[in-house]
């Protein structure tokens, strides 16, 4: 099944370099995960964590957004968009898990190694870790988390939301402190972690806004507890990581405040679309084979044949159509950023990844729930994988946040809204 052909979508926007990993990355699916599913399952040691070595080190993709200059690809301009979305529904064909790692790894090298905000010092600093090293390395995030105590005089993006990290100043050094921080990912083994804090004094030139820090995973003072039990994205080893007096240089301050943070948003949620439209290629092929060759008892008929089977499995197709369509449709605003900018309009794009990213996981859970249905005790059987599509789709909803603060970012932009 070529499932990069498998729905409409404007391929006029890729580069043959596009088509070409396109398909590197179709054979690295077939060979390294799908055709060892049935052996091994979600076994980490056996089946993801070599096919993570093929793909990060192996294929080069973690290098993908460094500069020539530090070792990497060199694709590193706005137009990387056009070339994400696609590699990135590959990849999560094979693994939605394995996708998700590499979209949150790359969110965060965003923030610093992408041409419109590079940071040479600081890409000198981190790029080894993905570009010389023959390891996996693993970003990860540890965002604001949603509470109750809303803080009315934040910047918006910030309200309703609390930050468990705090950092000062001493000299050249940054010192962050907080107990119990959940990362979005990899908390067991994420090589660097962008960490969110609030800061304890003014000394930080932005005031009070929210700054974000880079640490290293071994610096001193950070210390990671117990893997937590997950349900879902099985190549996420995460858990809780504890900072007491944890030190790095000033130059790990990546950012401070809203539009940046919004900015680095944008790709994470492109790339959790992409990961997420190509965890509904893998069901959609296995629902494909399933009304290839199940006969209804008593019709005699296939069971794509029957009227209201046929009309279901219609409403997955259509369901994947649109996402896939709003997925590149996001890719191509998000590479042409400079002409959202010149326009004063650069809130459009974190809107429209923000709105893509909830309709498509949305519209993905009811394609799974309709498709498993349909499948009878099958769709909920571990041995037809459709059952882990679904548990990894609600584990990134819950890590993508609430539905109802999002709501208010869009009511917040969309009506005007002043004190949501």
């Amino acid at each position: 099944m070529d499932s990069f052909n498998l729905r409409p979508y404007p391929q006029e926007m890729l580069q043959e370099s596009d088509i070409l990993l396109v398909r590197t990355l179709q054979q690295w699916a077939e060979t390294e995960v799908i055709s060892r599913r049935s052996d091994h399952r979600e076994d980490y040691e056996k089946l993801l964590k070599p096919a993570m070595r093929k793909l990060f080190v192996d294929l080069e993709l973690q290098n993908m957004i460094w500069p020539e200059s530090c070792g990497g690809i060199g694709l590193n301009k706005q137009d990387v968009a056009r070339t994400l979305a696609p590699a990135l529904e590959q990849v999560g064909r094979a693994d939605s898990g394995i996708g998700y790692l590499f979209a949150v790894t790359f969110a965060l090298c965003s923030s610093f190694a992408l041409e419109y905000n590079l940071n040479e010092e600081l890409c000198r600093d981190i790029a080894p870790f993905f570009c010389r090293e023959d390891r996996i390395a693993l970003g990860s995030l540890v965002l604001p988390e949603y509470a109750r105590n809303e803080q009315p005089d934040a910047a918006p993006l910030f309200r309703g939301r609390r930050l468990a990290a705090r950092a000062r100043r001493e000299g050249d050094s940054l010192v962050l402190n907080g107990k119990k921080l959940r990362p979005l990912n990899s908390g067991s083994d994420a090589r660097l972690f962008g960490v969110f804090c609030s800061p304890e004094d003014d000394s930080f030139e932005g005031g009070k806004e929210p700054v974000l820090i880079l640490v290293p995973g071994n610096a001193p003072g950070l210390t990671r507890g117990e893997p937590i039990l997950k349900t879902g994205l099985a190549a996420s080893i995460n858990a809780e990581i504890n900072m007491s007096e944890v030190r790095v240089p000033s130059a790990n301050l990546v950012f401070q405040g809203e539009k940046p943070l919004r900015q680095m948003l944008s790709w994470f949620y492109l790339a959790v679309a992409a990961v997420t439209v190509g965890s509904l290629f893998a069901g959609y092929e296995i629902l494909r084979e399933w009304g290839d060759t199940r006969v209804i008892k008593g019709k005699g008929n296939l069971f794509k044949e029957n009227p209201l089977t046929a009309s279901l499995m219609a409403e997955v197709a259509h369901e994947i159509l649109l996402g896939r369509l709003l997925l590149h449709q996001l890719a191509r605003m998000v590479a042409n950023a400079e002409y959202y900018r010149q326009r004063g309009e650069e809130e459009q794009i974190y809107i429209s990844a923000l709105s893509t990213v909830l309709h498509i996981t949305r519209a993905a859970e009811k394609a799974a729930g309709q498709a498993m249905e349909l499948m009878g005790s099958a769709g909920y059987a571990t041995e037809w994988n459709l059952e882990r599509c679904w548990r990894d789709l609600k584990t990134i909803q819950l890590h993508l946040g609430s539905w109802e603060l999002s709501k208010m970012e869009l009511a917040r932009y969309f009506f005007r809204a002043q004190s949501l």
